[in-house]
């Protein structure tokens, strides 16, 4: 009996711990749910905003008002009246009056300049110099000749009516002749030709034109300018200074104008040559 009782004793014992142990893990599983319950609906505190100060009001300085003495009142300007109406007046007509219409003038046309010329000789005078001052005469070597005179000129032989001619007879048919006149030092620097009248008592008289300076003489044949030579008619005839290539001081013509005069040219080697009006020209 004894041990039966120890085993109900034993039995309740332990059907009290189990029974503890299970109203302990009650009232834990009240708790903890009580507090998440509790945590999930608490407030949540709000982080307080900081609100920056206000600034302090601005203060207006208000003028002091002026004194009475001072405060000036201005008038109102008067009104202008309005300007009476004018009505205007139609303006007459006018009849148009015929006008008498000049005819122009014809109006002639201008003049050229005239050019800057030098007259070498025209040989009016019928002296042994020329317009210049300068020497005139002839020249021959081995065995040619060259006579010079001047004529009067009539209608049918002489360019110029009323003066004089220079007449030049010549023979070259063993040499050379010709006629020169001084320059006289001239300045040609400004002129670009040098112009001539010419006439043969045949034909085909074929000569050269010389100018030096006095060191330098250079010879053109006619024949570049006139290419059968002169006729028996006159025919003027003008050369570039340009055309005498080796004078060399055109500012200082101490040579000869001349007409030559050779044997080689052709022929005829004799006859008349007639000269008027050498002039140096722009």
């Amino acid at each position: 009996m004894p041990t039966r009782r120890n085993m109900l004793v034993i039995i309740f014992i332990i059907n009290s711990l189990v029974m503890l142990e299970a109203a302990r893990f009650l009232v834990q599983q009240i708790f903890f749910t009580t507090a998440v319950s509790t945590s999930q609906n608490a407030p949540i505190i709000q982080q307080a905003k900081v609100e920056e100060p206000t600034p302090p009001p601005k203060v207006i300085q208000v003028p002091e008002p002026l004194p009475i003495e001072q405060v000036v009142i201005k008038p109102k300007p008067t009104p202008i009246p309005p300007l009476p109406k004018v009505t205007p007046k139609p303006a007459p007509k006018l009849e148009p009056q015929p006008v008498a219409v000049k005819p122009a003038e014809p109006v002639a046309p201008p003049k050229p300049a005239p050019s800057a010329k030098l007259i070498l000789d025209n040989f009016n005078d019928s002296s042994k110099r020329n317009i210049l001052g300068g020497y005139t005469g002839t020249f021959g070597g081995t065995g040619g000749f060259c006579l010079e005179s001047y004529q009067k000129g009539n209608a049918s032989n002489v360019y110029e009516e009323g003066g004089y001619i220079l007449k030049l007879v010549y023979n070259v048919n063993n040499g050379y002749a010709g006629y020169y006149s001084k320059l006289n030092g001239v300045d040609l620097t400004k002129f670009r030709r040098v112009s001539f009248y010419v006439k043969g008592a045949k034909g085909g008289e074929v000569f050269e034109i010389e100018l030096g300076d006095g060191e330098n003489a250079s010879k053109v044949d006619i024949r570049e300018y006139l290419p059968y030579g002169a006729s028996t008619t006159w025919q003027r005839v003008s050369i570039p200074l340009k055309a005498f290539t080796d004078v060399k001081n055109w500012t200082q013509m101490n040579g000869n104008y001349a007409v030559v005069f050779e044997q080689y040219l052709g022929t005829p080697t004799n006859s008349t040559l007639y000269i008027d009006n050498v002039i140096f020209e722009e």
